[in-house]
């Protein structure tokens, strides 16, 4: 069975969506992995201006995804 998460390129997406968490100092949760599962799925493409837009970008996008989910 393919499981399309375990793409090099989706681990690298991961990790750089991960980071931004990292980042903004926001505990890596059940949610979190599963908001990059589903960011990544739908791919989402950030803007690379720098890393704070990258950052405010996954913060809107992961608030999104907790309104969807709850």
């Amino acid at each position: 069975m393919y499981d399309w998460r375990l793409k090099d390129e989706n681990w690298q997406k991961r990790h750089f969506v991960l980071s931004a968490f990292v980042r903004m100092k926001i505990s890596l949760t059940k949610d979190v992995y599963e908001f990059c599962d589903y960011i990544i799925s739908q791919g989402y493409a950030f803007d690379l201006g720098g890393l704070n837009e990258v950052d405010r970008q996954v913060r809107e996008e992961y608030q999104k995804y907790l309104d969807l989910i709850s």
